[in-house]
């Protein structure tokens, strides 16, 4: 009788307790292309040395080869959350919870590619963005207009595995308003 007891006991005081949270991933919604080319009637070296000029000082410029068609500025950003989009992991985002649980980093690296097209002069701005939980070491690694898919180590029961992240091109938008203003 006394098991009996302890048994519908046991039953009623776990029936009331909540059920544990489950963690649910919800995907970034996927996005437009990002229109990461435009052409100026400027003249090709004026535009470069303006962009040299204007940037140097606020990015750290690496001129590869002295190659005059393409310029590269690399960027550790603060606040991940202006430059990418890794989904919703339950009610938090997801830059914001993989931070909190295992600290991350994210670093840019943006190219400039210059080149003559008939009358015009073409930029191309293309990102290559390195997103890092520290801890674990999951890395993704995704260009403009690209997304990154990876599996994760250990998704909770029944959770979908993969972990998407994709470009906001906050980055290349604001380098592209920069260098029409040029005009």
């Amino acid at each position: 009788m006394q098991k009996v007891l302890i048994f519908i006991s046991t039953v009623l005081l776990t029936s009331c307790q909540d059920r544990p949270k489950e963690n649910v991933y919800y995907a970034p919604k996927d996005q437009a292309v990002f229109e990461n080319k435009i052409y100026l009637d400027l003249d090709f070296e004026v535009i470069w040395k303006k962009i040299i000029e204007k940037n140097n000082r606020v990015f750290e410029i690496e001129l590869k080869n002295e190659d005059l068609g393409k310029l590269t500025f690399k960027l550790k950003p603060k606040n991940i959350l202006d430059y990418i989009d890794c989904g919703m992991m339950n009610e938090e985002i997801y830059v914001q919870y993989i931070d909190r649980i295992f600290e991350s980093s994210l670093n840019i690296e943006t190219s400039l590619s210059l080149s003559r097209e008939k009358n015009l002069t073409s930029i191309n701005v293309i990102s290559k963005y390195i997103f890092k939980s520290i801890e674990t070491g999951t890395t993704w690694t995704f260009k403009t207009n690209e997304s990154k898919l990876i599996l994760v180590g250990n998704p909770a029961f029944g959770a979908d595995p993969y972990r998407k992240c994709i470009p906001k091109h906050f980055l290349e938008s604001s380098i592209i308003r920069e260098i029409t203003a040029l005009e």
